[in-house]
């Protein structure tokens, strides 16, 4: 029989790892039988059964009580598992979990397409299942994937989102096989729209928006229905016979139709009041939102159509329009409506809060939007990983940002810098210090001796005979260092020495201590510390709500560099957002 107590270790430490520090005891249990299958005969006697569940369950706890880079190593060092290969292989799995494509026997290549409105930066819920599934699935199927900016309503859209999109699209990973701009193709859609008319299947309404509402009730025909339903209508709209909100392109449907929506759906509309970005003053009759993505995707020979069910009445407009232009339709696949509760603001508000300069920008850290979420020090992969996660579920769904945190500190754990971080620090003095002189080494990334180290030389000072040794402590520490001191036991300062905590001066901001020991000692608390002046550089922190904690970073943090990848020691993962020297800012990404 193989050893099943470094079995059930090892496989709990993954677990461990993999889920934010704590361990499954069910999915442990399995791991263990798939890994020694003679156990199952042997967990028929329930005897046995309670005393493998209680070596389980013991282990399992030992494992939840180390911190996160504790499991991290003991996993590295007793059973030579690299966490990035548990990664890798994880998302492999759970990407090859996602459902196959319905009906994929009927399509030469599966071609999809993302297409997004440059009128702002791109958000999460944007990326987390419209770009992401739609790009996973043509890769999944060696096919086609469609990167389509729906550019055909001037007074939303702006002239630097379209960069964005395509910035954004690639900081997580996503690249696309072919470009389309809509405003390409406006003498298409004028094309088409032309023989609609020729065809008598299109009209121009110049009713009111309230006009055609009570007409549409009653199922009743517009009075301009088979008035105006001839090209020379047509014409006279794209000449500039109507002003802007004056008249509108509509297909002729069935005004008895149950579903109001598509009792004469609006096709093209007037818009002269604002130049397009791309064409200017050119064209003055843009297509609508429902118009211009069928005539794409039929043009683009789009096979699949990845979209919330929230669409469900728009997939109906557009179905009517192939079936006129007797063109097939997409298959389409609906996802559920995805809930992500901490997400308040949408894009409608950003652009109001922009133009009212409470925001500073797009990638404001206290936003939803790709560029805040990089910013703040999110990896890609975490992204990735999250949209993976909330997969293709058709019922709606609820996520927490909890959950993205959790994937990011997998994909942050073994390539971030650690480094030290006050905040509104305490001076620390320990007396009794049996050494002059301190040769610290302290390891940028554990367990990764090629990411090198931070090397510090500490001197001590002489104080009434005694050598005392100066730092600092983060004043959230205040509590667990008065319960240490209650209960004289001694707290280890990572990688430099264990200590006694004698007096704690609350007024004078002074922590007495007195040194205990060098070696390590089992299960004592670690504590964080910062090296004394001038050996130490002011820093701030810009949390996720705007606010501000100030205190001082260790020395060597001036190493870093914008954009470098964090984590700051029992305080939270992160980013550098700017080294200017005699101060480093950076933004917190989450605990």
């Amino acid at each position: 029989m193989r050893d099943i107590e470094n079995t059930i270790r090892k496989h709990a430490l993954i677990n461990a790892i993999l889920h934010d520090g704590k361990a499954d005891e069910k999915a442990v249990f399995k791991k263990l039988l798939g890994e020694i299958p003679e156990l199952k005969t042997l967990i028929r006697d329930k005897e046995k059964r309670s005393e493998i569940l209680d070596m389980v369950n013991s282990i399992i706890s030992e494992v939840n009580s180390m911190t996160r880079d504790d499991q991290i190593e003991l996993l590295s060092k007793k059973y030579g598992i690299n966490l990035e290969d548990i990664i890798e292989e994880k998302s492999k799995k759970t990407r090859e979990g996602l459902p196959p494509l319905p009906r994929v026997n009927e399509v030469k290549k599966v071609v999809t397409r993302f297409a997004p409105a440059p009128s702002g930066a791109l958000h999460l819920g944007q990326i987390l299942r419209a770009a992401f599934l739609s790009y996973f699935y043509a890769k999944m199927y060696n096919g086609k994937f469609i990167l389509r900016l729906e550019d055909t309503d001037p007074k939303r859209i702006k002239k630097i989102y379209y960069k964005w999109i395509m910035e954004d699209l690639k900081s997580v990973g996503i690249t696309w096989d072919e470009l389309v701009y809509e405003s390409d193709h406006f003498d298409v859609y004028y094309e088409l729209t032309r023989k609609l008319f020729e065809k008598g299947l299109a009209y121009v309404c110049t009713c009111s928006s309230e006009e055609f509402r009570k007409y549409r009730e009653e199922r009743k025909a517009c009075p301009h229905r088979d008035t105006l339903d001839r090209v020379e209508d047509w014409e006279a709209m794209l000449s500039g016979k109507y002003r802007e909100g004056e008249a509108v392109v509509r297909l002729k449907t069935d005004m008895n139709h149950p579903n109001p929506a598509l009792r004469d759906p609006p096709l093209l509309r007037i818009i002269d009041s604002v130049p397009h970005p791309r064409t200017g003053y050119k064209y003055r009759v843009y297509p609508l939102y429902n118009y211009a993505c069928a005539i794409e995707d039929h043009l683009s020979g789009v096979t699949y159509v990845i979209r919330g069910k929230e669409h469900e009445t728009n997939e109906a407009v557009q179905k009517e329009i192939y079936k006129v232009f007797g063109w097939t339709p997409p298959i389409t696949i609906q996802y559920g409506m995805l809930r992500l509760p901490e997400i308040k603001m949408h894009k409608r508000h950003i652009r109001n809060a922009l133009r009212e300069g409470t925001l500073s920008g797009w990638d404001d850290i206290t936003l939803p939007t790709i560029k805040a979420l990089i910013k703040r020090g999110i990896h890609p992969k975490a992204l990735e990983k999250m949209a993976l996660h909330v997969g293709m579920t058709k019922s709606d769904v609820t996520v927490s940002l909890e959950t993205l945190y959790a994937f990011n500190r997998q994909i942050l754990s073994p390539i971030a810098r650690r480094v030290s971080f006050v905040e509104t620090p305490f001076k620390l003095k320990i007396i009794n210090v049996p050494k002059r002189s301190i040769q610290v080494k302290m390891p940028w990334i554990p367990e990764n001796e090629k990411a090198g180290f931070r090397y510090y030389k500490l001197d001590t000072v002489q104080e009434e005979d005694t050598n005392v040794l100066y730092a600092y402590l983060s004043r959230t520490d205040q509590d667990l260092l008065k319960q240490a001191m209650r209960n004289k036991e001694p707290i280890r300062l990572k990688e430099l020495m264990n200590i006694v905590i004698e007096k704690i001066d609350s007024e004078a901001s002074e922590i007495v201590a007195r040194f205990h020991s060098f070696e390590l000692i089992p299960r004592i608390n670690k504590l964080h510390w910062v090296p004394y002046d001038p050996l130490n550089i002011s820093s701030k922190v810009i949390m996720p709500d705007g606010k501000i904690k100030l205190g001082l970073v260790e020395y060597h943090a001036q190493e870093l560099e914008e954009g470098d990848l964090v984590q700051m020691e029992r305080f939270g993962f992160g980013r550098v957002d700017r080294n200017e020297g005699e101060l480093i800012i950076f933004t917190y990404a989450h605990p």
